[in-house]
């Protein structure tokens, strides 16, 4: 029994609406559990591109902070973990009502599947900022995009490794590695 419109991901599937989209990487079709037929496709990629983007810079700070800190700061431990504790409450409501913020003003308000994409010009993760023009040309804008998409899953993926081998061993990231490999 053949498949009408199989999806190229999962050839035993039938393709899922987000193959049709013009997203970078959604022509791959994967959506086992079909998400995108009751998701916004650009909703979900939006919120695909900050949430790597985010990644990228946790895994980033999360190994930097293992050997970097502001001289003398009282408060300062390898452990990233213990030092996010080491945060008053106070500080860590300024961080988020200072992203709640600028999560309003950067969409004008609209944060809902519903309203975020009303303009259909608007694509997803594109916030304006180009300063070095990388987005004048389509094929490296295309190129980048795709780029900025898979780095962005596999931040996620090493952030959750990274703050998970924390937890088990208890040590920073560099330091259980001393553990691990000996």
């Amino acid at each position: 029994m053949a498949i009408s419109n199989p999806s190229k991901a999962m050839p035993f599937l039938t393709a899922p609406p987000c193959q049709s989209s013009s997203l970078a990487g959604a022509e791959t079709g994967f959506d086992p559990l079909y998400l995108s037929e009751f998701l916004d496709i650009k909703w979900a990629r939006e919120a695909e591109l900050k949430h790597g983007r985010i990644c990228m810079l946790a895994a980033t700070g999360y190994m930097v902070q293992e050997f970097v800190s502001i001289p003398k700061y009282p408060g300062y431990t390898p452990n990233p973990v213990e030092a996010l504790s080491s945060v008053p409450a106070e500080g860590l409501l300024q961080i988020l009502l200072f992203i709640s913020w600028l999560e309003f003003q950067i969409n004008d308000g609209k944060f809902t599947m519903m309203d975020m994409f009303e303009d259909p010009a608007r694509v997803p993760g594109d916030l304006g900022f180009d300063p070095l023009k990388f987005g004048e040309n389509p094929e490296t804008r295309a190129r980048l995009e795709m780029a900025e998409l898979k780095n962005g899953r596999l931040a996620m993926l090493a952030f959750s490794g990274m703050i998970h081998q924390t937890f088990v061993t208890g040590k920073p990231l560099f330091a259980s590695l001393k553990d691990i490999f000996s």
